[in-house]
């Protein structure tokens, strides 16, 4: 990867983590405060309509990486790729609530929140086609597993 290329690489995974730092604990919140306020079925509801708009947020800042990220050149590569960070990012999140709750300390819930974006920009970062990209994103990921082992 040339040197004029990093700005973009940087500027699209810092484009996912502010994301989803800012839509993932909003989403929360709304199921946490539905299922309290309405039960099952309005936390369903949230979910149902919470997903979606998480997914094209990612969608939409997919659109700007088209010269960074191959798979995001049409709609359709698009979608996929959203639906996989979101996967792969909640599955870190989940980890991370995990550890959470067996006493490993995240810091103050400032942090905590910006926390929730890393997993989805180390999973943004592993479809960026540089191998110094991708082995950067599993090496954040196994420390972060490493920190929470402890």
């Amino acid at each position: 990867m040339t040197r004029d290329k990093w700005a973009p690489v940087a500027l699209h995974l810092l484009l996912v983590w502010a994301a989803m730092a800012t839509a993932v604990p909003m989403l929360g919140i709304a199921l946490l405060l539905a299922g309290w306020g309405g039960g099952f079925g309005a936390a369903a509801v949230a979910l149902v309509l919470g997903l979606p708009l998480a997914v094209g947020l990612l969608a939409a800042a997919g659109s700007a990486a088209r010269t960074v990220v191959p798979i995001c050149g049409s709609r359709g590569g698009r979608l996929g790729w959203a639906v996989l960070v979101f996967t792969l990012g909640t599955l870190g999140v989940l980890g991370g609530l995990a550890a959470y709750g067996e006493g490993v300390d995240l810091g103050s819930a400032g942090a905590r929140f910006a926390l929730t974006g890393v997993p989805y920009a180390a999973a943004a970062a592993l479809f960026v086609p540089d191998w110094r990209v991708r082995m950067t994103a599993v090496a954040a990921m196994a420390a972060g597993v490493g920190y929470g082992v402890q």
